[in-house]
């Protein structure tokens, strides 16, 4: 590839980088737009956190049944020990009755226990059911608030992938050092590392370059920059 079509090629990538740069900021633009709505991000905030809420209560829920479950287990079987007829000693079968009559006790309190603890669920989950309708309420009242905005940022994302698109059929025929000296040319530079000759003259800084410059731009093995912005030159013949 010679100078000439090199340049061409990166004056060609540089524009397909301005139009990138544009579609980005109107993108981050406009989703700063369509997310600064506090009700909404209120009411998500709200589910969320409702949403915890009952996953932490149907936990414990779930825990209180086990030991429900285990005290039941527990009760049958000291009460099948004491209708065996097993026990023989008054001290022993009277121990027993006692760690059956404590028994009975906690499974009364861990009754009482989970029907509070199943109140808080059921609670949890109208409130969660109800913050879920109106949730949903306030993003199809967004969606048609802002449809015009959301149709703009599909367009966008569409121009963006086109962009990259050809931006890495550009890339891929580019060495390395050429592309990572065009990147930083564009960071110190204002975005803008090539500058087209048109009449003489730099376009960007509107220096006017000398014949034996241009000459050089024309025909050097290597890139030509401009003398005063330093810019690599593109001449387009």
């Amino acid at each position: 590839m010679s100078t000439t079509q090199l340049a061409a090629r990166l004056f060609q990538l540089q524009e397909l980088d301005l139009d990138l740069d544009r579609v980005k900021a109107e993108l981050q633009s406009l989703q700063q737009s369509l997310q600064n709505n506090y009700k909404l991000r209120k009411l998500q905030s709200e589910q969320q956190s409702i949403a915890q809420q009952l996953q932490a209560s149907l936990q414990t829920q779930r825990e209180a049944e086990w030991h429900l479950e285990d005290l039941t287990k527990r009760i049958e079987a000291q009460e099948q020990r004491l209708n065996s007829g097993s026990l023989s000693n008054a001290r022993d079968l009277q121990a027993l009755q006692q760690e059956v009559q404590q028994l009975r006790a906690q499974h009364a309190r861990q009754e009482e226990s989970l029907r509070e603890i199943v109140d808080v669920t059921e609670s949890l989950k109208e409130t969660s059911e109800r913050q879920a309708h109106e949730l949903e309420q306030a993003q199809e009242s967004w969606s048609r608030d802002n449809s015009t905005e959301l149709t703009r940022q599909q367009q966008l994302e569409a121009q963006r992938a086109n962009l990259d698109q050809q931006r890495s059929l550009i890339t891929s025929v580019l060495e390395m050092d050429l592309l990572e000296r065009y990147t930083l040319m564009r960071r110190t530079k204002q975005g803008r590392a090539i500058s087209r000759v048109e009449q003489s003259s730099c376009q960007w800084c509107l220096a006017v370059l000398a014949p034996s410059e241009l000459q050089e731009a024309l025909r050097s093995p290597e890139l030509q920059v401009c003398t005063n912005c330093g810019r690599i030159l593109y001449y387009e013949l």
